[in-house]
């Protein structure tokens, strides 16, 4: 055999670490990396010994009954397609790949580490206890919500304090005492309630929703002017714009109806009018969330339908795609959605 040394081996985790901290990749890119360390520590012994190229070249020289430059050849070529392979899988995703190239079990590291980038909104391991008792009021909690999807989910209708918990922590209200709730990369809890729900959150809660004192337009000009957003029209004009969208100044009516229609006080509304100027008011700051707890609790069957159906059609907004929860107890809701997460198991 040659007395050349063994070429010293990367492991390719520790490759795509080196690559994700790399200050000539592109900006503005964030990725998560997860791999399953139990089992590559279980077969850890296995995927050395087959992905080696000194001892695929030592079987292959046994086995044949080869000479000294055979084996070193046999193990050079190994070591360079090794080599090649893991070059080439460190820039693409498993997904990326054919699926019938060959490889060797040191490149399943590589497709077996997922890239992708942060959901719209995420909860990961939350857990809140009972201030008074300790008693879990959730445990270990996980979901994701991913932009240009609209989601119902479903929670327990004779577990209230389950209800407000989840709709406190989903608005960042309240905060876990273990795990996270994040918009994209960042845990709620750090941000300041005027860039969460002013910026980043838009929120239909069942109670204290709108101003009853308020007309239509002067609510949705309120949450506007609070946000200390910069808007490029003013925020009369927005008002009335989006009160036309949802359907509550209808598109036909002249601007004179319109306007006299927007400064209807609330209080004086109907169930699903007062619902349209939620979800006006819910979008008026261009977030990138809308969070609805139980939007359609009052209305009736036909009013259900058109509210969903408005609040469905928030994820293609005029700059961005949106994320959209309800939040409710009714199934038939929940299922209304694009997708459902269902919390009552």
């Amino acid at each position: 055999m040659s007395n050349q040394e063994p070429q010293e081996r990367t492991d390719p985790v520790e490759e795509l670490d080196e690559l994700m901290t790399d200050e000539s990749a592109e900006p503005g890119m964030s990725y998560t990396i997860e791999y399953d360390d139990t089992d590559r520590a279980d077969a850890g012994t296995d995927d050395t010994a087959a992905a080696d190229p000194e001892a695929i070249a030592a079987a292959d020289a046994d086995d044949a009954g080869t000479g000294d430059e055979e084996a070193e050849a046999v193990a050079n070529t190994a070591a360079a397609a090794l080599d090649e392979t893991l070059h080439a899988g460190a820039g693409t995703t498993s997904a990326d790949k054919p699926d019938d190239a060959d490889g060797t079990d040191d490149v399943d590291d590589v497709d077996d580490s997922v890239f992708r980038a942060y959901p719209m909104f995420s909860m990961r391991g939350v857990t809140v206890a009972d201030a008074k008792t300790g008693e879990h009021i959730w445990n270990d909690l996980s979901m994701r919500c991913e932009a240009g999807t609209s989601y119902g989910v479903l929670v327990d209708a004779h577990n209230t304090r389950q209800h407000d918990t989840l709709v406190a922590l989903m608005a960042g209200f309240a905060h876990p005492a273990e795990g996270s709730v994040m918009t994209k990369a960042t845990p709620l809890h750090d941000l300041t309630p005027l860039e969460l729900r002013g910026h980043r959150i838009g929120v239909l809660l069942q109670q204290f929703a709108l101003r009853g004192d308020l007309s239509a337009a002067a609510n949705l000009e309120y949450a506007m002017d609070a946000s200390n957003r910069n808007y490029l029209k003013p925020i009369a004009v927005l008002a009335q714009e989006l009160l036309t969208r949802v359907g509550f100044a209808p598109r036909g009516d002249d601007n004179a109806t319109q306007a006299e229609r927007s400064r209807a006080l609330v209080r004086t509304l109907g169930a699903v009018d007062r619902a349209r100027v939620m979800v006006a008011r819910a979008i008026a700051t261009d977030p990138d969330i809308v969070l609805a707890d139980e939007p359609t609790a009052t209305l009736d069957e036909t009013d259900t339908a058109t509210i969903l159906d408005l609040l469905r059609a928030q994820v293609h907004g005029e700059s961005k795609q949106r994320t959209v929860i309800v939040v409710t107890t009714d199934p038939h809701v929940a299922g209304a959605m694009d997708e459902t997460i269902d919390l009552t198991h």
